[in-house]
């Protein structure tokens, strides 16, 4: 019997695609994962994971500088492609800016707002930084009676118009305002209050709305949240003039929820770049969930979040100018 002779490296060949075929696999799920980011389902765990596409992006970033180092061409092409994909999301805010103020002609305002933090006790910090912006219209969510009562007094003397909703749980609300408020009333657009009201600017009337609807902690909450946000973007739709939606809608400002709100009510958004409102303990970690969207004859001078206080989101601020646009409506 003759022994017939294997080929050197017959078993080994056997075995070499394995790493490759992994390499591929891990490759496909990189960017069904990234598609998954790009294009959530309805549901409100692809909501979640889609309110950190910016943190997301970093990542691939990284495999692709580590797949780089390591030759591994799949994973480096997968998750390039997926960063590009992802990063659609808000890669306006690249060659977004605000305009310069001396060219813009109008009457300039300012509006800020709080989330305060029901449990913050730190009552004197936050009107602080409050009284530090300037701001002429300035909104408050998660006030209590205790919190009323501290930015009364607090704020009273400089904001003589106020309006609030106290409340136990986290869906408190007021607005304090240096110029006269109208037809003020606390409107539910569900179970939760919304502060509305017109405010007689320099410039003319000005139509106001402040919420704070429900985190997506669940399926129930998510289309409860989406459902407030399409009520609340109806009910601007038919305010004609000068128009402000503040509040923290807790959803970030590339959710499609986000686009077919500002699309519905004709509004625009005042962020211009990554400026994460929450949580206020870790700006990596941070989203943008809390906005201040304006009607379009309102001009968006600058925007951002104001210093740290004992709440566990940032404070917003932005400027304006109030234009003329005819014709509109």
């Amino acid at each position: 019997m003759f022994l017939q002779k294997v080929p050197q490296g017959k078993f080994t060949n056997q075995k070499m695609p394995l790493m490759p075929k992994f390499e591929k696999i891990s490759a496909a799920l990189l960017l069904v994962f990234a598609l998954l980011v790009r294009f959530p389902l309805d549901y409100f765990l692809f909501d979640i994971v889609h309110s950190f596409a910016i943190q997301i992006v970093v990542l691939y970033l990284c495999v692709a500088i580590l797949s780089f180092i390591w030759q591994k061409k799949w994973l480096l092409t997968s998750s390039l492609l997926s960063s590009v994909l992802m990063s659609t999301l808000f890669i306006q805010w690249f060659w977004q800016s605000h305009p310069d103020p001396k060219n813009v002609k109008g009457t300039a305002f300012k509006v800020a707002h709080f989330n305060v933090w029901k449990r913050n006790t730190q009552h004197q910090k936050v009107i602080t930084v409050a009284k530090n912006t300037e701001a002429d219209i300035i909104s408050f969510e998660e006030v209590n009676n205790r919190w009323w009562q501290a930015l009364k007094k607090g704020l009273g003397n400089t904001y003589p118009h106020q309006y609030v909703v106290t409340r136990d749980d986290n869906f408190g609300i007021a607005m304090f305002s240096k110029f006269e408020m109208q037809n003020t009333q606390a409107k539910y657009f569900s179970d939760l209050p919304s502060i509305t009201t017109t405010i007689s600017m320099p410039f003319g009337q000005l139509h106001w709305v402040s919420s704070h609807v429900l985190p997506p902690k669940s399926n129930d909450w998510y289309q409860r949240r989406n459902s407030d946000l399409v009520k609340i973007a109806v009910y601007m739709k038919g305010k004609k003039g000068y128009k402000l939606a503040v509040g923290d809608y807790n959803v970030v400002s590339w959710s499609p929820v986000i686009q077919r709100f500002k699309k519905t009510a004709n509004l625009l958004d005042s962020r211009r770049e990554f400026s994460p409102s929450y949580p206020a303990w870790s700006w990596l970690l941070g989203v943008p969930i809390d906005h201040i969207f304006h009607s379009p004859n309102i001009q968006c001078l600058s925007f951002g979040t104001t210093e740290t206080t004992p709440s566990d989101h940032w404070g917003i601020v932005g400027q304006y100018k109030a234009i003329l646009i005819t014709n509109y409506e």
